[in-house]
């Protein structure tokens, strides 16, 4: 795709060089990723293209490499490892990265920060020009390495974290994991979500009774959500009351996906992204799930792109085993602390640091 060929030609790889394939030991891959982060969490992506802000004037701080691994794995101190969901095959926009999360492991400080990134995030790209971060992450299946090499480096623009190393997904993995696998999660619902609007897969098209006047007319009044609307057959209610709920594969997607279900729109979805993950990750070091990860991910690994491989699993399982008991910290990127909403020349709802990146790095080292 356009965006990653002009990206390759300034853009230094900071992808750690690994040797053989992961897939050749998928049990100690399954292990490795589901105590790093337990991710699969994907929302829903409008797959439309924005304007560009010409007159934005941020650009990337410099970037560092990734680490050089110890030789005992005991000493690491850090990992830092970038989360994308995206929709798959059959959906629109299905390579758009709209799920961005940075899992930090402090191995010293014994905790694991979550750092969420707005989708709508108003980027300047290596390049010059500048978009959404969802279209900077979005991922070119025919060129892993060089979509991965350009997805680290932008986490990096965000958070000032040198990123080790990436893992993505899709739909399917993320349903099959916690549905199939886990035999589903407990999610610890902060705030009740009720939405009204959630899309039903397979009546993208459908007219609801609609003659051709009538859908003229809405196309003419109105555009966005509200042209949506017009359509309501196309959409269903879910409910998420707060407290602790147990949710199967198809419950956690809707509850991670929807877009309408509590206010804050993308800050509140980072938020219910976090909560999931935290359920995959306890279910994962219950004895059930740890018993069962060879099991998962020998499934889950047809649906996933990574730069880890076996010989690094098989390195970090020293350190990570002991993680159970680490602390969870949250970090969600908002309007309510580094970020400022406003709107692209395109017209897109977008959002920006309110001074620089390297203020929003320094609010994300004060929380760690």
């Amino acid at each position: 795709m356009r965006i990653f060929r002009l990206l390759k030609e300034q853009c230094e790889p900071v992808i750690h060089p690994l040797g053989e394939a992961f897939r050749t030991h998928r049990w100690l891959w399954g292990v490795v990723f589901g105590v790093i982060v337990s991710t699969a969490l994907v929302t829903y992506s409008a797959g439309s293209k924005q304007g560009l802000v010409s007159s934005l004037t941020l650009r990337p701080p410099a970037l560092q490499s990734a680490q050089t691994l110890p030789t005992n794995p005991e000493e690491l101190k850090t990992l830092t490892v970038l989360l994308l969901g995206y929709g798959g095959a059959g959906h629109s926009g299905g390579t758009l990265s709209d799920v961005i999360q940075v899992a930090n492991i402090n191995f010293e400080r014994g905790t694991i920060a979550l750092i969420s990134i707005p989708r709508d995030l108003w980027v300047a790209l290596p390049n010059g020009t500048q978009n959404k971060i969802n279209a900077a992450f979005s991922l070119d299946l025919q060129n892993s390495d060089q979509s991965a090499t350009i997805a680290k480096q932008m986490a990096q623009v965000v958070t000032g974290l040198p990123i080790d190393y990436y893992i993505a997904t899709d739909f399917v993995g993320f349903q099959r994991l916690v549905g199939q696998e886990l035999g589903g999660i407990d999610v610890e619902v902060a705030q009740t979500m009720v939405d009204e609007w959630y899309p039903i897969k397979g009546e993208e098209l459908n007219l609801c009774g609609l003659s051709p006047a009538e859908i003229e007319a809405a196309h003419a009044n109105y555009s966005g959500f509200e042209l949506e609307k017009q359509f309501p057959c196309r959409f269903e209610t879910i409910r998420y009351p707060a407290g602790m709920i147990h949710m199967e594969g198809g419950d956690a997607l809707k509850y991670v996906r929807s877009r309408h279900g509590t206010p804050g729109g993308d800050f509140a979805r980072g938020v219910r992204q976090q909560e999931v993950l935290v359920a995959i990750r306890n279910k994962l070091f219950t004895l059930e799930g740890v018993g069962n990860i060879p099991k998962v991910f020998e499934q889950f690994a047809a649906h996933t792109q990574t730069d880890l491989n076996a010989k690094l699993a098989e390195f970090l399982w020293p350190a990570l085993k002991g993680s159970k008991n680490y602390q969870f910290m949250r970090i969600n990127l908002s309007t309510e602390n580094v970020l400022t909403s406003g709107t692209s020349n395109g017209g897109a709802s977008i959002v920006q640091p309110k001074d620089s990146w390297e203020a929003v790095h320094q609010y994300i080292q004060n929380q760690l």
